[in-house]
């Protein structure tokens, strides 16, 4: 067999091997809502963190809690709405800080304080704001994509 047979060949194994990069799961619309001790948690962040392989942190997808603790999830970059269809952890962490307050300043800090104080239903729990630590793992599908979210806390 000489070069003009052998490569060819060895295009057709590795096709058929199915040589490459896995391919990412479906992307799913999410909603969902997020209470605490049964009250709602407005502004917050909501992240499903996706643990099927190869997807790392540039697949999380994110949403910040409305006034009733309502969310819908959005994928990074121009990947649009929604959330890959896997089993996901869940964190949870306090919404953008308002303009002002993301000064690098001592007003800025105090403006960040005050804003954060004023916020119903907090502190949220250490437990939620990291992956290694959060209760929750949840599986996003086609028939599973509305997600009714309860913290609990000691207070």
């Amino acid at each position: 067999m000489n070069w003009r047979t052998r490569v060819p060949t060895l295009l057709v194994i590795l096709l058929v091997c199915g040589c490459g990069a896995p391919k990412a799961p479906e992307i799913i619309p999410v909603t969902g809502s997020l209470t605490i001790n049964g009250k709602p948690l407005a502004k917050a962040t909501v992240k499903f963190l996706p643990l099927a392989d190869g997807l790392g942190g540039n697949f999380t997808a994110s949403g910040v809690t409305d006034e009733e603790g309502n969310f819908t999830l959005t994928l990074p970059g121009d990947k649009g709405p929604g959330c890959y269809a896997c089993e996901t952890k869940v964190i949870v962490t306090e919404g953008p800080l308002p303009p002002g307050s993301r000064d690098d300043t001592a007003k800025g800090d105090l403006l960040a304080r005050k804003y954060t104080a004023s916020l119903k239903n907090r502190p949220i729990p250490e437990i939620y704001r990291r992956i290694g630590t959060t209760p929750i793992s949840v599986v996003v599908s086609a028939d599973e994509n509305h997600f009714d979210l309860e913290l609990e806390s000691s207070k």
